[in-house]
């Protein structure tokens, strides 16, 4: 515990040190333990979200697999049938996860994808969770996706590489 609450912070102000910041939480960063720990607790929201109960509904084309949500390094995409109940169930279950580890979303960059249901309800539903409306097709680590069949223009579009820093000539 010591290795979590000794931490203190400068910052250069004028090429003059700061008076010391004291760190509250977390590790530091390049700690070797961040990882272990970060899987711990997208092993807790994972579970949060896996255990909704009856009132959750499953998005009709995830229902046979059982599929909830999907995670990827910093993203998480959440899945569920646009009603009320379960769209509230799966805000409440990250809520209890933000309030367990101190994680919060950015809601400037959240957006929250609806479909099969009137625009008004939708909007009801995105006010509801102060979570902005996206709109289809959007692309989800470089891959476009949407509610129908991809078309053979998107299907052929190659997914290029960024880029590297190294790579670019000024």
């Amino acid at each position: 515990m010591q290795c979590l609450n000794t931490v203190s912070y400068s910052i250069l102000v004028n090429g003059f040190p700061s008076p010391p910041i004291q760190a509250k939480k977390g590790l530091r960063q390049g700690d070797p333990m961040s990882p272990f720990t970060f899987a711990i607790g997208m092993e807790y929201l994972s579970r949060c979200l896996s255990n909704l109960g009856p009132v959750f509904k499953h998005h009709p084309k995830c229902k046979r697999l059982g599929i909830s949500h999907m995670m990827f390094v910093d993203e998480l995409l959440m899945f569920s049938r646009a009603d009320n109940p379960s769209v509230t169930a799966m805000f409440n279950a990250f809520t209890k996860f933000s309030k367990a580890f101190g994680l919060v979303a950015n809601m400037r960059k959240s957006e929250v994808y609806i479909a099969g249901v009137s625009d008004s309800f939708a909007e009801i539903l995105s006010t509801e969770l102060g979570i902005l409306r996206g709109s289809f097709p959007f692309k989800y680590l470089g891959v476009p996706l949407t509610t129908r069949k991809l078309s053979d223009r998107l299907n052929r579009t190659p997914i290029k590489d960024k880029p590297n820093v190294h790579q670019l000539r000024i």
